[in-house]
């Protein structure tokens, strides 16, 4: 890894992502149009280095504090948990017709509820 890489992120302290998640969003950030699958191997041909382990682990951090978006569904017939940015879950759900959240909650304020 290049010095030049290593300068561009920030300390935790400082509200900065890890190292290694900082690495991981990019990734994901970079792929839209893509969701990854909790304990899939996507990811982990792309660091090949990296322990599934620390790879899961990121992936569920991330979510928890909110750079990326989580989503359970069926996967050949198998109950999954997928991750990817925002904007893949969105699309996602778009795809399998299940309301957004952000958008339940506008209808709930235009009907009073």
């Amino acid at each position: 890894m290049k010095i030049s890489q290593i300068s561009e992120y920030s300390l935790p302290s400082d509200g900065g992502l890890p190292p290694l998640q900082a690495m991981i969003y990019e990734e994901l950030i970079r792929r839209p149009d893509e969701v990854f699958e909790y304990q899939g191997d996507e990811l982990i041909k792309t660091f090949p280095r990296l322990k599934r382990s620390a790879l899961n682990w990121s992936l569920w951090l991330l979510a928890k504090t909110g750079h990326v978006s989580k989503m359970r569904v069926r996967v050949n017939g198998r109950l999954t948990t997928v991750y990817g940015a925002h904007e893949a879950i969105a699309a996602l759900k778009l795809k399998m017709g299940i309301p957004d959240q952000n958008e339940m909650n506008q209808n709930r304020t235009a009907f009073g509820a």
